[in-house]
């Protein structure tokens, strides 16, 4: 995925929830923060949250006025009433083991916003997922050659990537659990949480059944 897909993304997120310029946003599970800054170059006052050191300390370099970076659990409310939108974006939930931690992060989502704004869930489509699910695959990067293999088990897709740089060798595991559209239904009337929109891709279109996306656009009542 690259920066201009991000953009194009963004773009139309603001287009669809008509934002104003200096609104307080701000980007649960930010990675290395291409949403975040996009976002704080178009005028809006933008916080970003990771658990990953590595890629907090990456966004720094970034930081303005507007614009801040923090390491934080996502399960934990980061402020409380305090943002006009808060968002989760290009599948940055249900890693953990317990189920119980993706409902706290969509609740510390929720009690972040005030009354009436927006919490905003990028997931992948879980039938699309698993209709196209490759199972192996073998790529190489320069002299790197990667081994993917994927599978589901325990209703989470799991990915082995194991890594050949020459005489070194690395593997890592990657677990996500299956949420479908009826879990984040089940979540958001527990939150209180009034599911406005549904769409199936970058360019918000109508989610159906194949579509390639799960983004979710939920009001705090």
């Amino acid at each position: 995925r690259d920066t201009s897909e991000a953009n194009h993304f963004i773009k139309n997120l603001i287009n669809k929830l008509n934002l104003k310029k200096n609104n307080k946003i701000l980007d649960v599970a930010c990675g290395k923060g291409r949403h975040s800054i996009f976002l704080n170059s178009l005028g809006f006052e933008v916080t970003g949250i990771d658990l990953s050191s590595e890629s907090i300390n990456f966004c720094k370099k970034f930081q303005n006025d507007s614009l801040s970076f923090h390491k934080f659990d996502m399960r934990n409310c980061f402020k409380e009433d305090h943002f006009n939108l808060c968002l989760n974006l290009f599948t940055s939930i249900g890693y953990f083991d317990d189920e119980k931690d993706n409902f706290k992060v969509i609740k510390s989502m929720t009690d972040s916003v005030k009354k009436n704004c927006h919490i905003v869930i990028d997931f992948f489509n879980v039938q699309n997922v698993i209709k196209n699910l490759v199972s192996s695959e073998k790529k190489q990067i320069d002299d790197v050659i990667f081994f993917i293999t994927r599978y589901v088990e325990d209703n989470k897709i799991i990915k082995q990537v194991r890594i050949i740089d020459n005489d070194l060798e690395y593997s890592y595991y990657e677990k996500v659990n299956l949420l479908e559209l009826n879990y984040f239904k089940n979540v958001f009337q527990k939150l209180g949480i009034e599911l406005v929109s549904l769409f199936g891709n970058y360019n918000f279109d109508d989610y159906q059944k194949n579509s390639e996306r799960l983004i979710l656009f939920g009001k705090k009542l």
